[in-house]
């Protein structure tokens, strides 16, 4: 009789199903920190690295765009300031104010203009044809050309003038632009019945207020009565971006001011900077525009009329993190372009600026230089300066927050 044996299980089957030791565990875990912890300072790097190079390209697109906007005689303006996002944390923002075209008339019709804007013709106003001049221009008998509201017509952060005027003399006020109550552009009797002064009338507010700011009422006026009306063609400029205006008679600056923002020798300082203005359009958005206008209305001929209005452009207000500093120049900065390179009457020479990473001090650097006659370069640079603390953190900075 066979006997069946018990089959056991050998000591190496036994064996293979035996789990991790605690050490074994442990030792696991432990690598897998380290390569954890090296990824994330590889990631935390490799941001620290992405904010510089999208400030370095930032810079360098609105600055092309700021000179782009600027070729034809026209204005524009680089901005950089420090603030807050909406969860409080520090960040640099960087944007511009460019001038675009508001209106154009030659004149050659009276219901013609930009963008086939239809002048609503009140009063005494015809077209005139005179020896001496090409085609026709508009003769003015005191009448006005009124545009509806648009929003066209509200620039923000500045204007630009631009017409040719041969006036007649006997009038105390003649008002050649009258956006609303937001601007306005007068001849004001001088000394003599022929002699005017130019008058820029505004409602401003501070351009570092928000919300329901006060306005207040402005005007820049010219001394000694540089437009003479005895016959001749006289080309009228005047132009404004926050600070003083230029206003030019025949090519000749003849607005005496403080000075402020048409000085030559660099970027705006804080203190320049804290006295810009904004114009005040309103809570509607939208402002009317009358050539001439009622009750003082301009008496004479009028040829080339442009109105270029300075917007601040959204399409180029970026935001990087505050970890970022400026080095060079201090904040809040404007740099300003005219006609296809830096504006004269605000630098003196070639304009840099430098940006490091507060939190590595010893990475590069990057230099954006904007030279006087258009060309615009950026690089990084090695920076042996002394370290800087990075700035405090918003309070609301909680633990796991994401930024």
């Amino acid at each position: 009789m066979r006997i069946r044996q018990q089959c056991q299980p050998s000591p190496r089957a036994a064996g293979s199903t035996r789990g991790f030791s605690f050490i074994e565990i442990v030792v696991v875990m432990g690598a897998m920190a380290v390569l954890m912890g090296l990824a994330v300072g590889y990631i935390g790097n490799l941001g620290k690295a992405t904010y510089i190079a999208q400030a370095k390209a930032m810079m360098a697109e609105t600055a092309h765009a700021c000179l782009s906007a600027s070729v034809g005689g026209r204005r524009a303006t680089l901005l950089m300031r420090s603030g807050q996002d909406e969860e409080g944390f520090p960040v640099l923002t960087i944007g511009a104010s460019i001038a675009r075209p508001v209106i154009t008339h030659q004149f050659e019709s009276l219901d013609f203009a930009s963008e086939a804007r239809r002048p609503d013709l009140q009063g005494r106003v015809e077209l005139e044809r005179v020896a001496g001049h090409v085609g026709n221009c508009a003769k003015f008998g005191g009448g006005s050309l009124t545009f509806a509201p648009s929003s066209a017509f509200a620039m923000t952060e500045g204007l630009e003038f631009d017409v040719w005027i041969r006036p007649e003399a006997g009038r105390t006020l003649m008002s050649l632009v009258q956006g609303g109550e937001a601007y306005e552009i007068l001849l004001v009797q001088s000394t003599g019945s022929d002699a005017y002064d130019v008058r820029l009338r505004m409602k401003l507010r501070k351009a570092s207020e928000t919300g329901r700011a006060t306005s207040i009422d402005k005007n820049y006026e010219t001394k000694g009565g540089p437009v003479i009306a005895d016959g001749r063609w006289q080309r009228l400029q005047v132009s404004w971006q926050g600070l003083d205006p230029s206003i030019r008679v025949s090519g000749l600056e003849c607005y005496e001011g403080e000075g402020i923002g048409r000085r030559p020798g660099g970027v705006l300082g804080p203190d320049e900077i804290a006295a810009v203005h904004r114009i005040d359009i309103g809570e509607r958005g939208a402002v009317p525009l009358s050539i001439s206008a009622a009750g003082n209305g301009y008496v004479g001929l009028m040829d080339s009329f442009r109105l270029l209005g300075v917007f601040l452009s959204e399409e180029f207000e970026r935001q990087v993190p505050g970890d970022l500093e400026v080095i060079e120049p201090k904040l809040p900065l404007r740099v300003a372009f005219y006609d296809g390179g830096l504006d004269p009457d605000v630098h003196s020479g070639d304009q840099i600026i430098r940006i490091r990473d507060l939190t590595n001090p010893e990475d590069p650097a990057i230099r954006l230089t904007i030279g006087m006659y258009g060309t615009i370069s950026s690089d990084y640079e090695p920076f042996s300066g002394p370290a800087v603390a990075p700035p405090a953190r918003s309070p609301t900075d909680d633990v796991g927050k994401d930024r």
